[in-house]
């Protein structure tokens, strides 16, 4: 049991949903907003780190121990180079490089978390990743010790790293440095717009949703294998599959964790038998499950 006197700031029993996009989840049994991540490590707690909260299902049982929400957004350009903190939101990051005049990376203008869950699983839009840009990302050790990776430490691939599936579980990303190119920040800040209007027809961005529900499998579509199966725009309780784009399911006023993820699992069984293809989720699931 965690102490509140251990835990300097911390309060207890804090609703989650006000912090994911999905607005979706129960509390953490501890909550800490703090830019310091590594005084944290040096708590000797167990914890788990969020920012933006975009691709998070927080289940309804909340969540046990100590949930830390990351809030450093610091960032510094060094010629060509943006080095950029944790919580620093990549939307923002992208609008940073076009005021410098840099491109590259306009593609991060549809990525809707921050910058240590864009490393975490190698966050991209549009034909480009996170990788193509990426110099190396700083950390901390489960037991606190600063540490940094190049893209090949991470194991950077489709929507994974080694940090969300291999050898690196349990670090923590504190901060990450990218390579871009010198441009014109007019035409950068033109692109985005494009981008954004591109985005705004063809997926629900103004609902309460977690993003991409699935991983896109190799040569197709998980909207358009979801869609196939005939769910769009299925229900369970106040979440829906999305009648916009299959691959996203929305919040359409007091949903249920349990909701959405009886959704997911029936489009899972759906594409499943009709096109024996299986649907890798992207969501983290987060809490008591």
């Amino acid at each position: 049991m965690l102490l509140s006197a251990e835990i300097p700031g911390a309060v207890r029993d804090h609703p989650l949903a006000k912090h994911t996009s999905f607005n979706i989840g129960g509390s953490a049994d501890w909550f800490l907003e703090t830019g310091d991540l590594e005084s944290v490590t040096r708590l000797g707690v167990p914890f788990r780190v969020i920012g933006a909260g975009t691709n998070l299902l927080v289940s309804d049982a909340g969540v046990e121990g100590l949930v830390v929400r990351c809030v450093s957004r610091s960032h510094e350009v060094r010629g060509t180079r943006i080095w950029a903190e944790a919580g620093l939101k990549m939307m923002r990051l992208a609008r940073i490089a076009a005021d410098h005049n840099l491109t590259g990376f306009e593609w991060a203008i549809g990525v809707p978390g921050a910058v240590a869950g864009a490393v975490y699983q190698n966050a991209g839009c549009w034909g480009r990743e996170l990788k193509d840009v990426l110099v190396e990302a700083d950390g901390l050790t489960p037991d606190g010790k600063r540490v940094t990776w190049t893209p090949a430490d991470l194991e950077l691939g489709y929507r994974r790293s080694a940090l969300r599936h291999g050898a690196l579980r349990g670090h923590v990303v504190t901060g990450m440095v990218i390579q871009l190119e010198r441009g014109d920040g007019a035409a950068s800040r033109a692109r985005m717009a494009e981008l954004t209007a591109e985005r705004e027809r063809t997926q629900p961005i103004k609902t309460k949703n977690c993003g991409s529900v699935f991983i896109n499998p190799d040569g197709d579509s998980a909207g358009r294998l979801v869609e196939a199966a005939g769910l769009k725009g299925a229900e369970e309780g106040a979440a829906q599959i999305s009648p916009v784009h299959a691959n996203f399911i929305v919040n359409r006023g007091g949903a249920r964790a349990a909701d959405v993820w009886k959704l997911i699992e029936r489009a899972q069984a759906a594409v499943r038998g009709q096109f024996g293809v299986e649907l890798e989720i992207e969501v983290e699931r987060l809490g008591r499950w």
